[in-house]
């Protein structure tokens, strides 16, 4: 553009000058319209990429499982818009060898548009023997439909039969739990595809709020269940779930319904 005004100043005329300056901005626009567009592209191709490794995974998972979890520990905190911050404690045990991955899914309630899925972010970090924290470990997100994601979390080396591994996963998810606050029942359930053994689910809600609480899944064919309540010096109840050797494939948790709808 400097270069286009300079050429107007020593040619000396007003036309000049001004078709030269349209002519560099017009060049300016062109250019970056064209690196937007392949950006975009380049976007939409690292997404379908990202789709293909977890669809391979899932299909690896759901032929030859590998985990069965020991000890699954998560507690989600509700802000005032729906905004939820989780961390989850996990610990696992390989039931084959050369373990490399696991593929784990996170859902909301509702349908959310994608513009929510760049401000999602997550963090996994592994566990050391001793429980102090280690280094993170790298993650594949893909979201096969609106507000459900899967993570693939890729271990540092693979994993051999009855080894144990334990990792953290803190995830902060805007409007995750907007539904619930706006007094529709909301649900908040596991499902894995060998036994569990101990998995304990605590839902913080907002300051005053307070919940109906039922269990989910079939009852009837699983009993480990447990459901409670706690209310902490600030005021805020926490539900708790605890689930005992959750079969295979059992969906089994909460569902949960504000008593005041508290929309922000």
């Amino acid at each position: 553009m400097t270069f286009a005004v300079l050429l107007g100043a020593v040619l000396g005329s007003t036309a000049v000058k001004a078709g030269a300056l349209v002519t560099a901005i017009l060049l300016i626009v062109v250019t970056g319209i064209a690196l937007l567009t392949r950006r975009r592209a380049e976007r939409r191709e690292l997404e379908d990429h990202r789709d293909l490794v977890s669809q391979y995974c899932k299909f690896i998972n759901d032929r030859w499982p590998s985990f069965q979890v020991i000890d699954w520990e998560e507690t989600a905190v509700i802000g005032e818009r729906g905004d939820t911050h989780s961390k989850l404690k996990i610990r696992l045990r390989a039931i084959r060898d050369d373990v490399r991955f696991i593929r784990l899914r996170f859902s909301c309630g509702w349908p959310q548009p994608s513009r929510y899925r760049r401000r999602v972010r997550m963090t996994v970090r592994n566990l050391l023997v001793d429980g102090s924290p280690g280094t993170t470990l790298r993650t594949t997100v893909s979201w096969p439909r609106a507000g459900s994601m899967a993570a693939i979390v890729h271990f540092h080396t693979p994993l051999t039969t009855n080894s144990e591994v334990s990792f953290t996963i803190e995830l902060t998810w805007p409007k995750k739990c907007a539904p619930l606050l706006e007094g529709a029942p909301d649900e908040f359930g596991m499902m894995f595809w060998e036994r569990a053994c101990r998995i304990t689910y605590r839902v913080q809600l907002p300051k005053g709020a307070e919940a109906y609480v039922e269990p989910i899944g079939k009852t009837e064919d699983f009993t480990g269940v447990r459901l409670r309540r706690k209310v902490d010096d600030d005021g805020r109840e926490t539900i708790i779930c605890q689930l005992s050797d959750l079969p295979i494939r059992h969906r089994a948790g909460m569902r949960l319904q504000l008593k005041e709808a508290r929309r922000a």
